[in-house]
């Protein structure tokens, strides 16, 4: 018998302490530039915009807090969720190209991007999905080949955007979530090889990925090119030291780090932070990651389980791998730090994330 707790006070402080670090480090990183493109007239644009998603997500974030947890579970809910998301991913593919791509509907006064979304909502289809499979998910044609086929209809979709980041994302948390399943090993090496050739003819398959790849090999070899905004990125964090500069004293968002406010803001905040306020951010990710797993283990049924660790390795390891394209430890995939970086698609998911892991929390078995 299951009974009603109080949702998690730690993730959910968590969770309002990295959005609030978030609003400053985005007015900080991103003032300068808002005075250029407004004339001199508003430093305060992006932040304004960021704030207008927060309401939003924020509402969402406590209206899922509050669904009843039938809903949640709910299989015509989640075919719906999964028939709306794949039905955007399709339609964004008419949109007109924004940097050449075409990830964005673009409605009066903002932009909004479904592969966002994508993320829990697959993470609730494949809950939905591993929980009805898990007595036979090393099955063939049961379980690993449906599996399959609805995750590459998604990722593709994401692909033709094309967005990598996103798309190598979610087929890693589904990777992961179908191993927590209880995937052999025999499977996971059959996986592996079926993903790994996969992966790495899309990663060369493009001009810019080849050369993501081999500026983060070495950028150095071109410095004022190709590697420039790895360096630029690394010098923030360098500058920074212990103590960081200062709130506001950064240099490298003075039009030499591209986009500070989005995905690279992480290097402003070694730079004004300093390794303390780098550490104090990694720290919080952490309590959100425990929290989020803890959550998982006191879930009173499987489907529970699955999106909890799901969408708890949403966050960890987009925040990770974020955070490692900053120290150039990995290559530029253009994903934001969730709950941070400035744009509002990543903050409602994230913030979707938050929700439902607080839903679960009130529920123990």
């Amino acid at each position: 018998m299951s009974r009603k707790l109080s949702w998690d006070k730690y993730l959910f402080v968590a969770a309002i302490v990295i959005v609030v670090v978030g609003l400053v480090m985005i007015y900080s990183a991103s003032a300068i530039l808002a005075m250029q493109k407004t004339g001199g007239e508003n430093p305060y644009l992006f932040l304004v915009k960021q704030c207008i998603w927060l309401g939003a997500g924020s509402l969402l974030m406590f209206g899922l807090m509050n669904l009843d947890a039938g809903l949640v579970r709910d299989q015509r809910v989640i075919y719906l969720l999964l028939g709306g998301i794949v039905a955007a991913l399709v339609l964004v593919l008419f949109q007109a190209p924004i940097n050449g791509t075409h990830r964005w509907f673009v409605l009066p006064g903002f932009q909004f991007q479904p592969a966002e979304i994508a993320k829990p909502v697959v993470v609730l289809f494949l809950a939905l999905f591993l929980s009805q499979k898990e007595e036979r998910v090393n099955e063939l044609t049961s379980t690993l080949l449906p599996f399959a086929a609805v995750l590459a209809a998604i990722v593709g979709l994401i692909l033709l955007q094309p967005d990598f980041g996103t798309a190598a994302m979610i087929l890693l948390v589904s990777c992961a979530m179908l191993f927590v399943a209880g995937l052999s090993w025999r499977r996971i090496g059959a996986v592996a090889l079926a993903v790994i050739p996969l992966g790495l003819y899309v990663m060369l398959s493009a001009d810019y990925r080849r050369d993501r790849l081999t500026t983060f090999l070495n950028p150095e070899a071109d410095p004022l090119g190709k590697g420039f905004q790895a360096m630029q990125s690394l010098i923030a964090i360098g500058t920074g030291g212990v103590d960081g500069l200062g709130l506001g004293n950064g240099r490298q968002k003075l039009f030499f780090l591209p986009e500070p406010h989005t995905d690279f803001i992480f290097s402003i905040i070694g730079e004004e932070l300093g390794f303390i306020g780098a550490i104090v951010v990694v720290a919080l990710f952490a309590v959100l990651v425990w929290r989020g797993l803890v959550i998982a283990t006191r879930t009173r049924d499987r489907f529970s389980y699955y999106v909890a660790v799901g969408l708890t390795l949403m966050l960890g390891v987009q925040a990770l791998f974020n955070m490692s394209v900053t120290l150039c430890l990995l290559p530029t995939k253009g994903l934001p730090l969730p709950l941070v970086s400035y744009g509002g698609s990543s903050l409602l998911a994230s913030m979707i994330c938050v929700g439902l892991l607080l839903n679960l929390s009130q529920e123990s078995a």
